[in-house]
C-alpha cells in the first residue's frame, strides 16, 4: 500500500479558520482529529477543518468542499479574497491567490509532508455536525480558551496547525489585512 512517505513530495492542504461572535466573545470552530488507523500520533488532537486538495482542484473549491465534508456547513465568504482572473494560453488554466497564511509540516514523529493554505471563512449560521469518520466533536471554542491551550498545553493542538492558530490568535494580522 502506497503511503504519503512513499511519494517523496509535499501534499497540498487547505485549512479554514471559521470564526463567529457569540455572547460578546470571538469563537473559532474546532474539532477533534480522529484518524487512529492512518494517523495515530495526531488522533485526539484539536484541529481546524482541513484536508488535501484533489489533483488540479481550485484552492477555493477545495476549501468549500473540506468545510462541508467535515462540518456540514456551507462557506459563505472566504478571506482574503485576493486573486487574479484565471488565464489560460495553452489549455493550462491558472491563477494567483493570497491566503490568510501558509503552514508546513517539517518532519518529526508521525509527520506527513504537508504544505497548506489557510483562509478565514464565514459559514452559514448553523451548528456544525461531524460529517465523516476522520473528525469528531466539531464545536465553537472561545478564543481566550484556545490561547490558554496553546500557551499551557500546545501538544493538544494538531502539529500542523499550531503555528496557524498562534498567528491568528496572537499576532496583529488585522494591520496587514484589515477586518474580516
Amino acid at each position: 500500500m502506497l503511503t504519503l512517505k512513499d511519494l517523496h513530495t509535499n501534499v497540498p492542504v487547505v485549512s479554514a479558520l471559521i470564526e463567529r461572535e457569540h455572547l460578546g466573545e470571538k469563537q473559532l470552530l474546532i474539532q477533534t482529529r480522529w484518524k487512529p488507523d492512518r494517523d495515530p500520533v495526531h488522533s485526539g488532537t484539536l484541529e481546524i477543518p482541513a484536508g488535501w486538495m484533489s489533483l488540479y482542484e481550485d484552492v477555493y473549491d477545495a476549501l468549500r468542499r473540506e468545510v462541508r465534508e467535515e462540518t456540514g456547513l456551507k462557506v459563505l465568504r472566504i478571506f482574503p479574497d485576493i486573486r487574479t482572473k484565471t488565464c489560460s494560453v495553452n489549455r493550462d488554466p491558472n491563477f494567483a491567490f493570497v491566503p490568510f497564511c501558509c503552514q508546513q509540516q517539517l518532519g518529526g514523529d508521525g509527520a506527513f509532508p504537508w504544505v497548506g493554505y489557510v483562509f478565514l471563512c464565514k459559514v452559514e449560521n448553523k451548528d456544525p455536525i461531524s460529517q465523516k469518520s476522520e473528525t469528531a466533536n466539531p464545536h465553537w471554542e472561545n478564543t481566550s480558551e484556545l490561547r490558554s491551550i496553546i500557551k499551557e498545553t500546545p501538544e493538544r493542538i494538531f502539529t500542523l496547525q499550531r503555528g496557524t492558530l498562534d498567528f491568528y490568535l496572537n499576532h496583529d494580522w488585522k494591520s496587514m489585512y484589515g477586518e474580516f
